[in-house]
């Protein structure tokens, strides 16, 4: 059998980096109290990239199935951060907009979204963490050709 080392293994490599990146954002999200998850972050930041968008048009942007979408919805609209309109076009689609309290904690998301992006390349120099998104870009683009 050939020898195999998943320390070594791209996906893992990846994989284990993202559960980092992801409990320390969290943990800066708490410490900060503000009430929501990174998956909620990515769906305001999602909203606020996209105003107006359907609950499909988020799924696909945040790469999340519609399901998750709209639980995540239900309690952003509960905590007053976005607001569900029916598309006037289609009144089975709603298109979906960040309120004023949504704008202010999506603001200071951003701000410790850039603190925790600065720890997480502090060891790297700029054109080596220039060369990692090219890098991981590149990635992303290849595997979403094949699926």
């Amino acid at each position: 059998m050939k020898d195999f080392d998943i320390n070594d293994s791209l996906g893992f490599i990846v994989a284990k980096t993202n559960y980092y990146m992801k409990t320390y954002f969290s943990k800066s999200i708490k410490d900060h109290d503000l009430n929501v998850t990174t998956e909620q972050w990515a769906i305001l930041n999602a909203v606020y990239h996209n105003p107006g968008a359907s609950q499909t048009d988020l799924a696909r942007a945040c790469l999340k199935d519609k399901t998750n979408v709209t639980r995540i919805l239900d309690l952003l609209v509960k905590k007053g951060y976005v607001i569900r309109n029916i598309d006037m076009n289609d009144r089975r689609v709603y298109s979906i907009t960040l309120t004023e309290l949504g704008e202010k904690v999506l603001e200071q998301l951003i701000e410790l979204s850039d603190d925790a992006n600065k720890v997480f390349a502090s060891d790297l120099n700029k054109d080596d963490y220039q060369e990692l998104l090219r890098s991981l870009k590149t990635i992303s683009s290849t595997l979403e050709k094949l699926i």
